[in-house]
Order: C-alpha cells, then sequence, then structure tokens
C-alpha cells in the first residue's frame, strides 16, 4: 500500500514538473528563504517599460546633460563672434601722482609778432605744471570695416560648430539609448531566467523528497537521490548568479538614467521581434543622409573651407572708422580735451611667409577633411550592411530555438507519461527536464539577442 501511494506521489509531481516547466514562467514561485549565501533582492516598487526608460534616460542622463551644455556653449560662442563686427566701445581712465614739476619752455614770439603788442611771449617763458595728482581720459569708439568680412566667416564658422555639437548631442543620444536597450534586454533575460531557476529550485525540492521518500523505502537506489541534489545544487547556483547579474544590471540602468542606483523596479517583457522590412540599398542611403556621425564630418568640412577663406582675408589691410576723445583737465598748456574722427589703418607689412604657410596649412586640412568624410562614408555603408545581416541571422536563429523549444517541451511530456507508466527511468525524466530548460533560456537569448541587434542597425541607421 506504501508503494502504491510512493508510486502516485511520484506520478503526480512527475506530471506537476512538466505542466511548470512546459507552461509556467510568466509568475515565480517563492523564492527559497535567505540563507546568507546570496544577495538579498528589495521587491521591486515600479514596472519600468523600456519606453519609459528611453524617456527617463534623455532627461536625466548626465553625459546627455553635459552634451547639451555642450551646444549651449557653442551658441553662446556664436553671438559672441557676431558682436565682433558691431561698433567697439573703449574708455581708459588714469589717475597718476607726478613724481615731479613738469616744465615747458616757450621761447619768446613762439605764438607771433603783433603791431602794438609785440611777440608773444615777450620773452623766453616756462610753463609749470606742479607736480601732483594728474587726471587723464582716453574714450574712443571704433567700427570695423575690412574686418567685417573676418567677422562674418568667424560667425559662419562658429555656427558649424555650433550644428557640429548638436548633432554630438544626437548621436549621444543614440548611443545611449542603445546601451540602455542592451543594460534593458540582459535585465530581462537575468529576470526571466531567474523566473525560470526558481521554479526549478521548487521542482527539484520536491522530487528530492519524493525520492529520498523511495530511498527510504528501498524503491529507490542512491544514485538517484544523489543526481536530483545535484541537479538541485547546480540550479541554486544558476539562481545566485542570475540574481547578481539581476542587482548589477539594475545599478547599471539607474546610473543611465541618472537617479540613484539603488531604485528598485522590474522589467517589462518586450514582444516577438517584427521584421525589418527596409532594403538595404535603401537603408544605407537614408542612414548616408541621417547619420550624425557624417553630419558632422560635413560639417567640419565646411569649416575647413570657412578657414581656408579666413586665412586668404588675413592679407587684407584693417581698416576701421574711429572717433576720439581725449581729456587732460589739469595739464597746462595743453587743450583740457579734444576730439578726432577718421580711419586707422593697420598692416603687417612684412610677415616672413607665416600668412602663406598658413594658407598652405589650411588648404591641405580642407583635402583631408574631404578624405575623412569620403572614407567615413564607405566605412558607414560597411557597418550597416554587417548590422542588418547581424539581425537577419539573429532572427534565423530566433525561429530555430522556438522549434528547439517546442520539441523539448513535447519530449517532456512523452517522458513524463513514460516514467509515470514504469517505462522510463527517473533519469530520463531529469534530462529531458534539463534539455527543456535550456531551449527556454536559449530562446529567452535569442529574442533578446534579435531585438539588440535591431537596436545596434537603428543606431547604424541613425534612426532616433
Amino acid at each position: 500500500m506504501s508503494l502504491r501511494r510512493s508510486t502516485v506521489t511520484i506520478r503526480r509531481v512527475a506530471c506537476g514538473l512538466a505542466l511548470a516547466l512546459c507552461f509556467g514562467g510568466a509568475t515565480s514561485l517563492p523564492a527559497a528563504p535567505p540563507d546568507g549565501t546570496r544577495p538579498a533582492i528589495p521587491p521591486p516598487t515600479e514596472v519600468l517599460t523600456l519606453g519609459q526608460a528611453i524617456t527617463l534616460a534623455l532627461s536625466g542622463n548626465r553625459d546627455l546633460k553635459n552634451a547639451a551644455l555642450e551646444a549651449a556653449k557653442a551658441d553662446d560662442e556664436v553671438h559672441a563672434t557676431r558682436a565682433q563686427g558691431l561698433p567697439q566701445f573703449n574708455i581708459y581712465a588714469t589717475a597718476t601722482q607726478m613724481l615731479e614739476d613738469a616744465v615747458v619752455k616757450v621761447p619768446g614770439g613762439a605764438f607771433g609778432t603783433f603791431t602794438g603788442i609785440g611777440p608773444i611771449p615777450a620773452t623766453d617763458t616756462e610753463v609749470v605744471t606742479p607736480a601732483g595728482r594728474q587726471n587723464f581720459v582716453l574714450g574712443q569708439v571704433a567700427q570695423p570695416l575690412t574686418q567685417l568680412r573676418s567677422v562674418s566667416l568667424g560667425t559662419q564658422l562658429k555656427r558649424a560648430n555650433l550644428e557640429i555639437a548638436r548633432e554630438q548631442l544626437r548621436d549621444k543620444q543614440r548611443a545611449v539609448v542603445n546601451d540602455l536597450r542592451r543594460v534593458y534586454y540582459g535585465l530581462l533575460r537575468s529576470q526571466s531566467g531567474l523566473v525560470a531557476a526558481e521554479e526549478t529550485i521548487a521542482s527539484l525540492r520536491e522530487l528530492n523528497r519524493v525520492v529520498e521518500e523511495r530511498m527510504g523505502q528501498k524503491v529507490e537506489l542512491p544514485a538517484a537521490g544523489m543526481d536530483v541534489r545535484a541537479r538541485l545544487a547546480r540550479a541554486e547556483y544558476d539562481a545566485l548568479t542570475l540574481r547578481n547579474d539581476l542587482l548589477s544590471g539594475s545599478e547599471r540602468l539607474n546610473d543611465l538614467l541618472g537617479r540613484p542606483i539603488d531604485i528598485s523596479f522590474s522589467v517589462d517583457p518586450v514582444p516577438d521581434i517584427a521584421p525589418y522590412e527596409a532594403d538595404l540599398e535603401a537603408a544605407r542611403s537614408a542612414a548616408l543622409a541621417k547619420r550624425a556621425d557624417l553630419k558632422e564630418l560635413r560639417l567640419r568640412q565646411k569649416m575647413a573651407e570657412l578657414d581656408h577663406k579666413m586665412k586668404k582675408w588675413d592679407f587684407v589691410p584693417e581698416v576701421s572708422f574711429n572717433y576720439t576723445y581725449i581729456a587732460l583737465p589739469a595739464v597746462d598748456l595743453v587743450p583740457e580735451r579734444f576730439q578726432s574722427l577718421g580711419f586707422v589703418l593697420s598692416w603687417e607689412v612684412f610677415d616672413w611667409g607665416r600668412r602663406r604657410r598658413e594658407l598652405a596649412v589650411a588648404n591641405k586640412s580642407l583635402e583631408q577633411s574631404g578624405n575623412m568624410l569620403r572614407e567615413a562614408e564607405a566605412q558607414a555603408a560597411i557597418d550597416i550592411g554587417l548590422k542588418y545581416r547581424d539581425l537577419q541571422r539573429a532572427r534565423s536563429l530566433l525561429e530555430a530555438t522556438r522549434l528547439a523549444q517546442e520539441a523539448a517541451r513535447e519530449q517532456l511530456k512523452v517522458t513524463t507519461e513514460r516514467y509515470a507508466q514504469k517505462a522510463a527511468l527517473l533519469r530520463d525524466v531529469l534530462e529531458s527536464q534539463e534539455k527543456l530548460a535550456a531551449a527556454n533560456r536559449q530562446r529567452d537569448e535569442a529574442l533578446l539577442a534579435a531585438w539588440t541587434a535591431r537596436s545596434d542597425l537603428e543606431k547604424a541607421l541613425g534612426e532616433d
């Protein structure tokens, strides 16, 4: 009677094991109580979808904030350069202490000789400005003229640099989103694997209890119990590894989101991946126009052209229209104030070939920028083709793992039924269980690898 009850129990456990492994996975069974050998995972307070994570990262990621600040700095530089073409107002004021008298000798008749008056001054005269505090004021307003061309080119140069900073910000956003997706998919793989591992542990513990009971009744060999315990120890080790991966991945994702790393959350499963319908050549053509790195190189080529023009303009003299006001209120024999209006020319007549060499450097830099752009376009086309084919392989592998999973599930059902009818050994059930667990893991990994390949392709294409 005892043997019959044990047989019924074995059948129930085996059937329950098959059902759990075949149809389980949506909800995890309670984990084993903490034993001090594995990290405790705090209960998640939120379910974080991939879309929510991307939104949080775009607004909170610290690297993106710094990239946005770089773009803002470049915008300020544009306005600062443009202001160099506006009138320039300068005031110079000094307050000095003269250490000795300033003596000016005026010869007799220096200011002329007049009828009935005679020479002015009549004799040699000394005009003395006594030592003491003296104040001087110089005011100047200058409007650049020929420099306006240089200012215009410089402003265009800074505006191109602004566009580069904006493209770098967009490229950084795509890189952060790609990294986030990879971490998110890794979390999903760990989370899904931990659910399966907990279910396997629960089933193996129950099976171990039944096998030990049968061993006590002398109807099962000790080797069977050792085999079950070895598989249970391995399953507990796998669960520990997955818990560690889950904790590390959660901290990494929180850091990408720009928030404290100890915030607890769970991830939302991603759906099956849909085929990528775009033709490879069409995708390449679109990417060459959208990729941020190629836009940046085109802008750098434009900057090289502007720099070449600026170096040519260095040969033109600088001409400004100036208004000058000078005040010397306490100096005798000198007007207290006077004003002037006119043009100022500044020209470096001889520079030992410096400007000619600088122009040659700018010309070579312009040629280099064109070569770099063409090479980058070729490398981008190669990269897109590689990512496109990687996605094809990932989707093919996904279909293969799906079929293998279904085959392993059916095999476990057959083996479980044969074991219940005493036509198969416990070892056969355990092997079928292990094969299904491996097939489940491979299916999850293939799905997440396909999503990762899709994300890499979208990044290579320059898609947001």
